[in-house]
């Protein structure tokens, strides 16, 4: 197919495709090679509209082994099995760009948009007559604007783009293959095994916490509950009155206060606290949101929005920012969404307004806003989880119009013998923004009344044992939550990241939340001990910073991707000597983790590196083994227990570690032979 003179538009999925042509009237379509094309005529020039799908380019080399640093940018469907179904998107969109006199670059305006159109148009077009689009939604208002403004090609976020590509790739393929030819020479045996430089640092995080929930012992602790009539209604409060108790200070003193029967209000303080409205979602934001809401996962929460997007229903949502434009018509858009059942109460009362200014986060994005509604309606009905998501939204960016909530905070100190202990009182005034997002976090909400002086009966006295617990094990929301503090990954690619430590068997769902599974633990294990330099946070966090400085023109794509492979050359030129030694075999298992014939550990056959009493432990009983000596120790001078009730006693709690029961059960089978008791 050859035609001349047009404008070749190039979107980067066939649904933006549809939107974009409907925006600019351009109403012949015809399909070419199974792909739907869209022409015709924009402000007198003739416009032609064909999709990519995503990435139709990726990286490759045709060299084996490693280290490896020479690459080149071929078709995706060539080097990837499951992209086979873009050849034909290549194939038309490489025909119609022959003829084309003009390039519009329509992919979404971030930087892998701008690197998908921007392949595009190099391979099949000309660079010097190309512009780009920038629409933070899929509206006719916004996409004809978007067009009668076209801008220049953002170069700035190509190049960082390129480079964001250029050093994932480079970090992956060498840390992979150097991975594999470890696990080969260990184990005996070729198994498919990926790195990557956000995803390697983001696995070993979920090891460590994996470490930390399995060698922990619970602390005792000894607090007095009292149960407190207040007006007409009974109070149970807990409280150790900041004093670290033993079980007989505990008892003492609850016979004290029942002897007492009563406490006494020595001070009243009330306030009352303003809840600012929340801001609209960002991506991290809308992601956590959803999966403490309704459990959906980051990932799915995203594919949600994006669908969403692609139906204009929202605005873009791959965004950081927690701002909307000034120019944003909300009065209008609140009108529209007053014709959907569940927001006409709601935006009857902010209509009324004299003006409507949004509520703001600190965070900002210069490609996009806030996400929003933009105020067109759904063509259909939605799917539960869609509705869901786009609900979230929604009352998110009514509750950011929306007034400030108010809370009557009174605080009441009471004196029981010589000890004070406080309630507080929580009273809504003014329910504000948290009427429409009825989500929002404010804390249990009790009102009662006392005054100074006031004389609290005690209706009951207890003694309360009680064990702490662990850490929370990660969620994938609390896991991309922590990518988010630590600085690596992208709000658009951390949830994508997350979902293939799964798929590549690193990572189990369970009761609990995320565990690494026994492959996991072993990649995190030579991960951390043949690559620490390589898979640290710290390394990770310092290239997205140098990606960034890419964007503001203080530093080169060149520059960044030889820096990251003079970082790595030297490493892994090292390990591939080690590797090819013919001595090393002990070496690699000990850098496994894995026992070298006469090391191992009694428990799990792992490698021993702590001998404790005769016992030869690997790193985690070991730690396991370190902990039940401290936490006897401190269980001991709160109460009267020896060491093999404290083991017992170890076995029977939920939140006792795994390495710690273990521990405990082989510490026990022994007791006849070691005397360790008397050794603490």
């Amino acid at each position: 197919m050859r035609d001349s003179g047009y404008v070749l538009v190039i979107a980067e999925k066939p649904r933006a495709a549809d939107k974009i042509a409907a925006a600019l009237n351009l109403s012949g379509k015809r399909v070419v090679n199974g792909v739907r094309v869209w022409e015709g005529f924009f402000e007198g020039r003739r416009f032609l509209v064909a999709p990519a799908v995503g990435h139709l380019f990726s990286l490759d080399t045709e060299e084996r082994g490693f280290p490896v640093f020479t690459y080149r940018w071929v078709p995706r469907w060539l080097v990837e099995r499951r992209s086979r179904h873009a050849r034909k998107y290549f194939e038309v969109l490489k025909s119609l760009a022959r003829g084309a006199s003009e390039y519009v670059n329509a992919c979404d305006y971030d930087i892998e948009g701008s690197v998908i159109g921007y392949l595009i148009i190099k391979h099949f077009g000309d660079l010097s007559r190309s512009r780009r689009a920038k629409f933070s939604s899929l509206t006719k208002e916004e996409l004809v604007s978007a067009f009668r403004n076209l801008q220049p090609l953002d170069l700035r976020m190509v190049e960082a783009g390129l480079c964001r590509h250029e050093v994932d790739w480079i970090w992956g393929i060498n840390v992979s293959r150097a991975l594999m030819s470890f696990y080969k020479k260990v184990f005996g045996g070729f198994k498919i095994l990926s790195a990557g430089r956000v995803q390697t640092p983001t696995l070993i995080e979920v090891f460590k916490k994996h470490v930390e929930r399995e060698c922990f012992v619970p602390e005792i602790k000894f607090s007095i509950s009292l149960k407190l009539r207040v007006g007409s209604e009974e109070l149970s409060i807990r409280s150790d009155f900041g004093k670290d108790l033993t079980e007989e200070e505990a008892n003492r003193l609850k016979l004290a206060i029942e002897r007492v029967g009563k406490a006494r209000v020595v001070d009243v303080k009330s306030r009352t606290e303003v809840l600012r409205p929340p801001p609209p979602f960002n991506l991290p934001d809308l992601q956590y949101e959803a999966y403490r809401v309704a459990k959906i996962s980051p990932a799915l929460t995203l594919s949600i929005a994006e669908s969403l997007y692609l139906d204009q229903l929202i605005s873009y949502p791959r965004t950081n920012s927690q701002k909307l434009p000034k120019t944003l018509n909300h009065r209008a858009i609140l009108r529209s969404l007053s014709n959907l059942e569940g927001y006409g109460e709601y935006v009857s009362e902010l209509l009324k307004k004299p003006s409507l200014a949004p509520a703001e986060g600190p965070r900002e994005d210069p490609a996009h806003p806030a996400i929003h509604p933009t105020g067109y309606l759904p063509r259909k009905p939605l799917k539960d989880r869609e509705r869901v998501v786009y609900d979230l939204i929604v009352r998110r960016y009514l509750a950011s119009l929306s007034d400030e909530a108010l809370l009557r905070i009174s605080t009441y100190v009471l004196r029981v013998l010589d000890l004070e202990l406080v309630i507080t009182s929580r009273e809504l005034l003014r329910g504000g923004w948290l009427k429409i997002y009825e989500y929002g976090e404010v804390g249990t909400l009790k009102k009662f009344s006392l005054r100074l002086g006031e004389e609290v009966p005690i209706l009951d006295v207890r003694v309360v044992k009680t064990f702490s617990k662990p850490s929370d094990a990660y969620t994938k929301s609390s896991l991309l939550k922590w990518m988010e503090r630590s600085g690596i990954g992208t709000e658009a690619t951390r949830a994508e990241i997350i979902e293939t430590l799964f798929k590549r068997g690193y990572l189990k769902q369970t009761t609990s939340g995320i565990d690494i599974t026994e492959l996991g633990s072993v990649v995190s294990t030579i991960s951390t001990n043949l690559f620490s330099e390589l898979s640290s946070v710290q390394l990770t966090r310092e290239v997205e910073e140098k990606l960034d400085k890419i964007i503001t023109g203080e530093l080169s794509r060149d520059e960044v991707v030889r820096e990251v492979a003079s970082v790595l050359k030297p490493r892994l030129i090292n390990i591939k000597k080690l590797l090819e030694s013919d001595e090393s075999v002990n070496e690699l298992r000990r850098l496994a983790g894995l026992n070298s014939g006469d090391a191992s550990c009694v428990i799990c056959q792992r490698l021993a590196e702590f001998s404790y009493e005769g016992l030869r432990l690997c790193r985690f009983h070991g730690i396991a083994y370190e902990r039940l000596r401290e936490a006897y120790e401190a269980w001991s001078k709160k109460t009267k227990i020896s060491f093999v009730e404290f083991l017992n006693k170890v076995l029977t709690l939920k939140s006792s570690g795994k390495y710690v029961k273990e521990v405990a059960e082989l510490l026990l089978s022994r007791r006849g032979c070691f005397d360790f008791h008397n050794r603490l």
